[in-house]
């Protein structure tokens, strides 16, 4: 299926490219299998600091937190839900969040 992927400019010089891409990814793809290989490819820029925050929206809605500094996002959907179970078509938006508290950002989604 195609997804449409795509990301907040992280500084100016970053606004020169269009970071929205369409990505052929398996309908049976896990949303936890698709950041994966999003993060594997380079699709999300590091920082100097070592410190991005990034909160994904599936379609809009909000579904994890995925920080620089850890190994692993934190969703806040379940990770094993697959890009099917979105509904077509599915849209990965990744947004900025600067260096904000990704702690901080993913207690406020999932209500703790």
């Amino acid at each position: 299926m195609i997804v449409n992927v795509d990301r907040s400019s992280v500084a100016m010089g970053d606004d020169i490219y269009p970071h929205d891409e369409a990505v052929d990814l398996s309908e049976s793809s896990t949303i936890a299998e698709a950041v994966a290989s999003l993060r594997v490819r380079g699709y999300l820029p590091t920082i100097a600091g070592g410190r991005a925050t990034w909160l994904l929206e599936v379609n809009g809605r909000p579904a994890a937190v995925i920080a620089q500094q850890w190994p692993e996002p934190k969703f806040a959907v379940d990770p094993s839900d697959t890009l099917g179970s979105f509904g077509g078509p599915v849209s990965l938006m990744f947004k900025y969040r600067a260096q904000i508290d990704p702690d901080d950002l993913y207690s406020t989604l999932s209500g703790d």
